[in-house]
């Protein structure tokens, strides 16, 4: 099994704090966020396939060719085309099946493992900042619907960035959004027209999006220990 992790962006967010440093090896509780990710990701996959781009070198001298049990390799995204662009980056590399998953955003083992073992599926939770994020709308255990951060949110479920498909999803193209870029959310919504995609819902799930975010994800890992 491969798991594909989105790397290369430049964390304008973060004000100050990426100037010198890509926001994956920003440290939360000391550890890189990146990190964090690959820890929970080993021993439930095989290889991953890290998306760099922005101070890319850094992440690629911190981790070297492998974490523990799980190979790495890596893909360069030159220009900063969007997540969606980015995953295309992975495509030469990819054989069967593979989760897809955002490299800034702090999941459980326990969850990366219940999406694993539902396919074709994506990991979603309630946020308490919908507009954010990409709404997802259900029907059952379907996923029928995804709006890339709207500004009047339908609801305050969202898709929280990790995936379990196959490369089949490249099959179809896709657009430039508003933001001039390429969004993966865009491929999924592609997929939701015409396969099933099931939703798994996170128990935990951490987003690192502003400076603020690491005291919180700092205060809510100590919860947990």
């Amino acid at each position: 099994m491969q798991a594909v992790i989105f790397a290369a962006g430049r964390g304008t967010r973060m004000g100050t704090l990426t100037k010198n440093k890509p926001k994956l090896l920003l440290e939360v509780l000391g550890i890189p966020v990146l990190e964090h990710n690959m820890e929970q990701l080993n021993g439930l996959v095989g290889e991953v396939i890290l998306i760099v781009g922005y101070k890319g070198g850094m992440i690629q001298r911190h981790f070297g060719k492998s974490y523990k049990k799980l190979k790495i390799t890596y893909a360069w995204q030159k220009k900063q085309l969007g997540t969606g662009n980015a995953a295309q980056q992975a495509l030469p590399f990819l054989r069967d099946k593979c989760l897809f998953m955002n490299g800034d955003d702090l999941y459980s083992r326990g969850d990366i493992q219940r999406l694993l073992q539902r396919y074709p599926s994506i990991l979603v939770a309630k946020a308490e900042h919908p507009e954010r994020f990409a709404i997802v709308e259900t029907r059952g255990e379907e996923i029928v619907g995804l709006v890339e951060k709207p500004e009047h949110p339908k609801g305050s479920l969202v898709s929280i960035g990790a995936y379990f498909l196959d490369p089949s999803i490249f099959h179809w193209s896709i657009q430039k959004s508003k933001r001039g870029e390429y969004e993966f959310t865009d491929y999924v919504r592609q997929w939701i027209k015409r396969r099933k995609l099931y939703f798994v819902v996170a128990k935990t799930w951490i987003p690192i999006t502003f400076p603020e975010s690491i005291r919180e994800a700092e205060r809510m890992l100590r919860k947990k220990t």
